[in-house]
């Protein structure tokens, strides 16, 4: 080997070594942890990543410790801000809590661009998924419990961070105590249910009158507003009201009349505009290409199967926010996502405690009677609220800490379901 040569190689493990220095988090201590783990949980040679966790500074080996799941479309709080998890979602301080940061951001950092810095979607597609999440948390509930291997956790989620729990109990259930989903879908579910959560939009427009639903394809048509803009305003307005169809009703009827008044004023609004989501290259690198991953492993049975005969902008904006996924399983390039059998659930020995809203436009309360029809030991809440639970906040950490601290059929959750601040509806 020439000198030459043996410079420039030194060189390259120089760089590479600086380069995964920087990508750990820089504090590394008993509450802050770097581990080593499989870039490919499925095929080890491929090398490892550093990823990142943390302990809430009250962690005690002696206490229970609830995993707080989040999925590739979730981030709660900083990392190093456990503390401030724990303390906005009112954990008790006899809890422990764990949070990851999810594989392929910063202090877990994979990369996924070719060298031209194009995104390699079959890359993304094999080691964003949630399959290797999963593992990823498994190998953390391992690692901090070395010395007792067999200690039982604690799981909180919501939304797709429920599906997730769902995902890691289908395996790792005799690892897993109790578990507390909010809101979240299930595929399988969805399915034997029709989709009804697709067609929330139209059933909530012709209540208020059947005539909205051509005024909207009229609206399409002429090309008024972009469609996928305006398909995404009237979802998120799903999330903001418990019944969204007057509000979706007056943007509909004034651009009808050529007005965009009111649609205008919601896509100045952080939240509303399609376009600036899916150009926000911020959220891209603070979340990683992960992202747009969730939603075909969420609703994949549905998205990828033929395109409704009503307007449904859960369909058409995923689609097009997934693209490049969709493309590379209708090419047959990578192979359609696969779910855990609800037959797998049967065998659970978990707590499960499955918290639904009533006018939940993304994970209707139906899930979770259908759920409980699969596991033993479990416990359905129907709140009188939407997918954010915005009418039971102060509701939620009593389930929540009830459940956690005396499990299912103590007093002590059924005097939280009781509580003036939680308002059960129960389906007739």
């Amino acid at each position: 080997m020439s000198s030459k040569s043996f410079i420039l190689i030194v060189i390259l493990l120089l760089t590479s070594l600086s380069y995964s220095q920087n990508l750990k988090y820089p504090q590394e201590d008993f509450y802050n942890r770097n581990i080593e783990l499989p870039i490919d949980h499925f095929n080890p040679e491929e090398g490892t990543f550093t990823l990142y966790y943390q302990l809430s500074s009250n962690f005690d080996f002696n206490k229970p410790t609830i995993f707080f799941f989040q999925d590739s479309q979730q981030n709660y709080g900083e990392p190093g801000k456990v503390d401030d998890l724990a303390k906005s979602y009112q954990f008790y301080e006899s809890f422990n809590v764990v949070r990851y940061q999810h594989r392929g951001r910063k202090y877990s950092y994979i990369e996924t661009k070719n060298e031209d810095g194009t995104v390699n979607w079959e890359k993304v597609y094999r080691v964003l998924p949630s399959k290797q999440v999963v593992e990823d948390i498994e190998r953390v509930r391992q690692d901090l419990f070395s010395k007792n291997p067999d200690t039982k956790i604690f799981l909180y989620g919501r939304s797709g961070g429920g599906y997730l729990i769902q995902e890691y109990l289908a395996k790792y259930s005799n690892n897993v105590e109790r578990a507390f989903i909010r809101c979240a879908p299930n595929p399988l579910i969805m399915e034997k249910l029709g989709y009804i959560e697709s067609k929330h939009f139209i059933n909530s427009l012709n209540a208020i009158n059947p005539e909205l639903q051509s005024k909207l394809k009229k609206i399409i048509d002429r090309e008024t507003v972009p469609k996928l803009e305006l398909l995404w305003l009237l979802l998120r307005l799903g999330y903001e009201h418990q019944d969204p169809g007057p509000f979706q009703a007056i943007v509909i009827n004034e651009l009808y009349e050529n007005n965009k008044d009111t649609y205008t004023s919601y896509i100045n609004k952080g939240g509303f505009s399609y376009s600036q989501l899916k150009e926000n290259k911020t959220l891209y690198e603070q979340m990683g290409a992960g992202i747009y991953l969730r939603a075909i492993e969420c609703d994949g049975v549905y998205l990828l199967g033929p395109e409704p005969d009503y307007i449904d902008p859960i369909y058409y904006c995923y689609r097009d926010l997934s693209s490049s996924v969709f493309r590379l399983i209708e090419e047959k390039r990578i192979p359609p996502p696969t779910y855990p059998s609800l037959d797998k659930f049967r065998e659970i020995e978990t707590e499960v405690f499955y918290l639904a809203g009533k006018n939940d436009h993304m994970s209707p309360y139906q899930i979770g009677i259908e759920l409980g029809k699969f596991i033993k030991n479990y416990v359905l809440f129907i709140a009188e609220d939407n997918h954010m639970m915005i009418k039971h906040k102060d509701c939620l950490p009593l389930l929540r800490n009830a459940f956690f601290k005396f499990g299912i059929g103590s007093k002590q959750l059924q005097d939280a379901r009781n509580s003036l601040q939680c308002e059960e509806w129960k389906p007739e």
